[in-house]
């Protein structure tokens, strides 16, 4: 994928106004997906490929949900809510969670869901955090773990290789040295829980 085609389309509108902080580490998962009808509906990418997995970061749109079932299977409902009384409403398309890529229906749940493989343990350095977008300098103090090869990508920042222990990032803005990890002039917002609430192509 080429990611300069996407930074010179999107320009700063690839970035999102991330969620609000969450204060604990439950269970939630992070679903990334393209845009929500008129009626709030949440609407996918349109095709099954990599390449739409990876698209769906440069809308920027994260939403924190909890799964009915420990893992993400077939028949998987998600919710707003961690008591998981509000289903998600669905209009049509492909969403993420982390290597996940799936389709989903209202009322049933996951109706098809496709790994993408990606590298895991993947050490390297971020920046000291930033309460804005696109602070872009080191030094490059703080060592985490991602379970991704390209900055853009990373969903989740871990303390350890066994990623097991999130990194607790406030909500600031963090970038990666781009000798560790590709980063391409991208600063990503992290939340308490390290789950990844905010892009920002600068």
């Amino acid at each position: 994928m080429n990611h300069n085609y996407y930074y010179t389309l999107l320009g700063r509108r690839a970035g999102g106004p991330g969620t609000p902080v969450v204060s604990d580490c439950s269970e939630s998962l992070q679903l990334r997906y393209a845009t929500t009808t008129p009626g709030g509906l949440l609407v996918g990418t349109g095709g099954n490929t990599q390449a739409d997995w990876e698209g769906l970061v440069y809308s920027g749109l994260f939403l924190e949900v909890w799964a009915s079932t420990p893992l993400l299977v077939l028949g998987t409902q998600l919710y707003l809510d961690s008591a998981k009384t509000q289903e998600i409403q669905v209009d049509n398309g492909g969403f993420r969670i982390e290597e996940n890529f799936f389709s989903y229906q209202t009322g049933v749940g996951v109706v098809t869901i496709d790994p993408i493989p990606q590298p895991s343990d993947n050490q390297i350095r971020i920046s000291g955090p930033s309460p804005t977008s696109c602070q872009l300098n080191g030094p490059y103090t703080q060592t985490v773990w991602v379970a991704r090869d390209q900055w853009q990508q990373v969903d989740r920042l871990w303390l350890d290789t066994a990623l097991t222990q999130p990194f607790v990032g406030g909500g600031n803005w963090f970038h990666a040295d781009d000798l560790t990890i590709p980063a391409a002039g991208t600063t990503l917002q992290v939340n308490n829980c390290g789950w990844v609430i905010g892009f920002y192509a600068c």
